[in-house]
Order: structure tokens, then sequence, then C-alpha cells
């Protein structure tokens, strides 16, 4: 039989489970949102997932979510920021810029505007500046911590491949951007000057990204 103190620590333990937070998704993508709304919605979510994020910006409060969550980036003003953590990572911080330009050589000459952490940009139309965010977002946050040097060692090398890779595939995306104002003079390929300085800041990125995963590695401990 139950004693008294028994049955109060039970009806506690009731009571803070129904108050407490759900905890963290499985990674499953949340449903779509329903055909009457009007506002485009984008995808925040992180590497691994189910982790902790905040979004700033505009007029609205800041929301708190735990990643993957929908969320009208318009409602946080121009370049709202996305903000997230998680106990055992480093923290990552970005911020969304809409697709104010068709050609991605332009928007790759904007600080922060191109990045592997985001989707392709939607193509620009006749549409209205909500729709102009990426469809997703996702923050990819490195372990600080590892049980030996060889375990970090091959968790550092994979994200190194995995930020070379992505920056690659943007490559291919801006020469085919460019492909169309490529001119020829004695035998000579010129690109024109929006271009080359695009080529250049990709360059730049690219080399930044890799930084950053290397001052990670380097400042992770070893358990």
């Amino acid at each position: 039989m139950m004693t008294f103190r028994t049955i109060a620590a039970l009806a506690v333990t009731l009571l803070v489970a129904a108050c407490a937070d759900p905890p963290p998704p499985s990674g499953a993508f949340p449903p779509n949102p329903e055909p009457g709304d009007a506002a485009p919605v984008t995808l925040v979510d992180t590497v691994p997932t189910g982790q902790r994020c905040t979004i700033t910006g505009g007029k609205s409060p800041p929301l708190t979510l735990t990643t993957p969550r929908l969320v009208a980036l318009h409602e946080y003003g121009d370049n709202p920021v996305i903000d997230c953590f998680g106990a055992g990572f480093f923290r990552q911080r970005r911020a969304a810029h809409p697709n104010k330009s068709m050609r991605l050589s332009e928007r790759m000459t904007l600080p922060g505007a191109i990045d592997p952490a985001f989707a392709p940009y939607p193509a620009r139309e006749t549409k209205s500046a909500p729709g102009d965010f990426p469809p997703w977002i996702r923050l990819r946050l490195h372990r600080d911590s590892f049980s030996s040097i060889a375990e970090r060692e091959r968790y550092y090398a994979a994200e190194a491949q995995w930020i070379s890779a992505a920056w690659d595939a943007i490559e291919a995306r801006l020469k085919q951007d460019c492909q169309s104002r490529v001119t020829q003079t004695q035998g000579l390929i010129l690109l024109d000057a929006q271009c080359k300085k695009a080529f250049r800041t990709l360059a730049e990125r690219r080399a930044a990204d890799r930084a950053a995963v290397e001052i990670n590695r380097r400042q992770s401990t070893i358990r």
C-alpha cells in the first residue's frame, strides 16, 4: 500500500510532466501549411535536428522554437536572425536575406545572402516580399566534445568535406548564371565584372567556412 508521502510525490511528478515542454521532435518534417495560408513560410531546422533556435528581428517579439519548425520569416523584418544552440554543440547564427535580384552573381556579393545553410532562393517573379525568403534554412551545429582524438578528427574531416561539397554546388550554379555573360577575345574567355567579383566572394566565403570548422575543431575538448 502506498503511503501518503508516496502518493504526494507521485502527484507532483505527474503535475510537472503535464506542464513540461513536449520532447524534441524525432526529425520528421512538420505538416505543410494549409492551402488557404497567404504568407509563405520557411522550414527552420538544424543538423542534428531537435535543437533550440531563437529568431529575432523586426517588430515581432523573439520566437524560441525546437527544430524543425515552419516560420513566417517576413514577420521578423528584412533580415531575421536565426540563432541555434544545443547541449554538446557550438552555437550557430545566421541572418536570412530576401532575394532581391534575379542573378545569383549579384546576390553572391551581398554579405551573407548566399550560404550553404540556405536552400536555393525562389526565382524573382511578380511576388510579394514574404515569398522572397528561402524555403528552408538548416544550420549545422558542430560538436564541442569527443571521447577521443580519433573520433574528433573523423567528425571534423567529414564536416570540412561537407562544406567543400556545398560550396562546389553553389559554384556550379554560379557558373551557369555567368555562362551567358562570357565573351571570347583572341582565344581568351572573359567574365563580366559582376561575375568576377562573385567568384572572388565565393572563394572568400568558402575559405571562411573552412576556417570556422577548423576553429571549432581546435576549440573542442576530449572527455
